[in-house]
């Protein structure tokens, strides 16, 4: 409850800045931002009231969309209110030393608002929905002549109901998938956000992505149902039983701490998953020594690993597999048009492709939102990742 009294609080601390900077200004601009300034406020209020007075399940997809569409609105007051304060008090600052009135501060105020309102509509509407297909070559190092070339299809961080009222984006998007016709297809987890109601009918639309020889998945930290509000062990042991049934209806064979070899032109591959547990910074991992140590040194070992951060872990084993595949960082969904973001600050390893001494590591940004139904400069990802010997 405190969190929306900021955030209300905020909301009036933009109306009241909004109508000191446009007074005795000109007519046409004091009634186009009312209005910007309106429409956020409505939308404010809508959220809220949808939130305070929803009565069904927490996880239900439309509710969990609405709580990160709320994480979105929150960055928009913040940010709006903050950089109000930050002007205004900069413009005092500057006239106390210069003992004269500046009088810029007023228009800067109105513009950084505009601006806040354009670059997070836009995270929203458009850079969230905006699916890329990239595309790696990942060099195995004595890659059996009969894998080269393999391709292999990557999607995490799903968290379905954030695709709620755009299931038709992700539709296209798996839709495309299979007409890429992948030999594999890895899923690294974080199918859900909440709780396992929020996977709704998803599986009819992730079915329609299939690897040829095989499709594959992961639990993430938030599939054991730990981020529900009102999680107890009875719910998490509901939330886990039907989340695996909801995956495997998908079209996948979830790995948990388990592996399994498969046979592609001839050749053996084997296809590991270890899981993540943990909120935060405060990741646990299953047992890599139980899922790597009986797999055979002489085939390619390619290892599902929601977090990142346990790559290296494996070499408990004794070896690393030739390629771990992973999500979980998103990129903090905001980056800048060079391509750095704030998530190089926490992960070593957070975006793209990997090496150590001849096994690789590739990490996807994911194709979900969470905590924001927004991206900046960090568009959700499918990878294509194609696999030689160099």
């Amino acid at each position: 409850m405190l969190f929306y009294l900021i955030l209300l609080a905020a909301d009036l601390f933009l109306w009241y800045c909004m109508m000191k900077e446009l007074r005795g200004r000109n007519g046409i601009l004091r009634v186009a931002v009312m209005l910007v300034k309106a429409a956020v406020s409505v939308i404010f209020l809508i959220l809220l009231t949808g939130i305070l007075f929803h009565r069904g399940d927490f996880a239900e997809p439309a509710n969990a969309f609405r709580q990160i569409q709320m994480g979105t609105m929150a960055l928009l007051l913040v940010a709006g209110s903050a950089a109000c304060i930050a002007v205004s008090l900069t413009g005092r600052i500057i006239a106390y030393f210069r003992k004269r009135k500046v009088r810029w501060t007023g228009t800067l105020n109105i513009i950084l608002f505009l601006l806040t309102v354009i670059i997070v509509s836009d995270g929203y509407f458009r850079q969230r929905l905006d699916i890329r297909f990239v595309r790696e070559d990942v060099t195995v190092p004595d890659l059996d002549p009969r894998l080269e070339g393999i391709r292999i299809v990557l999607i995490s961080d799903l968290h379905l109901s954030s695709w709620y009222g755009s299931y038709e984006r992700l539709d296209r998007a798996m839709a495309e998938v299979g007409k890429e016709n992948p030999d594999l297809v890895l899923n690294t987890g974080d199918f859900i956000t909440f709780g396992w109601q929020e996977y709704g009918e998803s599986d009819t639309i992730l079915v329609k992505a299939v690897g040829k020889s095989g499709s594959f998945a992961v639990p993430g930290n938030h599939d054991d149902g730990t981020y529900y509000p009102d999680y107890d062990t009875e719910y998490g042991i509901l939330c886990r039983e039907m989340l695996k049934k909801k995956i495997e209806e998908s079209g996948y064979t979830l790995l948990i701490d388990s592996a399994v070899i498969i046979s592609h032109a001839g050749a053996e591959i084997a296809v590991a998953g270890v899981e993540t547990h943990g909120h935060h910074m405060n990741m646990t991992y299953g047992n890599f020594e139980k899922v790597l140590s009986p797999l055979p040194d002489s085939i390619l070992t390619v290892m599902l690993l929601h977090d990142p951060t346990g790559w290296l872990l494996s070499a408990v084993s004794g070896s690393i597999p030739d390629l771990t595949v992973a999500g979980h960082t998103h990129g903090f969904q905001v980056g800048l048009p060079g391509g750095w973001s704030p998530t190089s600050l926490l992960h070593e390893h957070w975006k793209g492709l990997y090496e150590y001494r001849g096994s690789s590591l590739y990490v996807t940004t994911g194709i979900g939102t969470i905590g924001m139904a927004a991206r900046f400069f960090m568009p959700p990802e499918i990878v294509i990742l194609t696999l030689t010997a160099g």
